[in-house]
């Protein structure tokens, strides 16, 4: 299990609420964790729903976005397939509620409000930025696989030594 805590096949990124007090457009607003090393008997059902799903998008190079599953993707994919978290049974705000509070490895990310509001969009159209300015900016897919792209280099930095960090400081217990 070690080796899948410190290199996991991949991440769900969840979206937390804007903090009303950011700093120059850029905030901690979002969380990581890997999926693979959630037990499911930990978590509820539905929990365990969208981790799965995650874990598998991370997984699929055809399907999915690469090893930074955000949980708008599941939602977007869902709706590809003709679905959504309710036909699963799947509250989909309990489920971030839970993981969020999860006593799981949990890498909190610092984005700025544009890549936030990317990495909350599951719209079918695309997000669309509106400026103070008055200027509208429809975000393309390539700067939706640019924020996943940065996401996943910060994650493929800095997840490694965080976990370490919890295994050598005993908040992690291996074997």
């Amino acid at each position: 299990m070690s080796n899948k805590l410190l290199e996991p096949d991949g991440w769900l990124v969840l979206g937390l609420p804007w903090p009303e007090h950011a700093r120059d457009g850029w905030a901690e607003c979002a969380l990581a964790l890997a999926p693979q090393t959630i037990p499911r008997g930990l978590v509820e059902e539905g929990t365990g729903i969208a981790l799965d799903l995650a874990g598998g998008l991370a997984r699929d190079p055809g399907q999915g976005p690469g090893r930074a599953v955000f949980f708008s993707d599941v939602t977007v994919w869902l709706d590809r397939q003709g679905q959504d978290w309710g036909m699963l049974g799947v509250d989909h705000e309990a489920v971030i509620d839970e993981l969020t509070h999860a006593p799981v490895p949990q890498l909190y990310l610092t984005l700025s409000q544009k890549a936030h509001a990317v990495l909350c969009d599951a719209s079918r159209e695309g997000l669309r930025l509106h400026y103070a300015n008055g200027d509208v900016e429809r975000v393309s897919p390539q700067v939706r696989a640019d924020v996943h792209a940065a996401i996943t280099s910060t994650l493929e930095r800095d997840w490694r030594p965080y976990v370490q960090g919890l295994i050598d400081g005993g908040a992690i217990r291996i074997g």
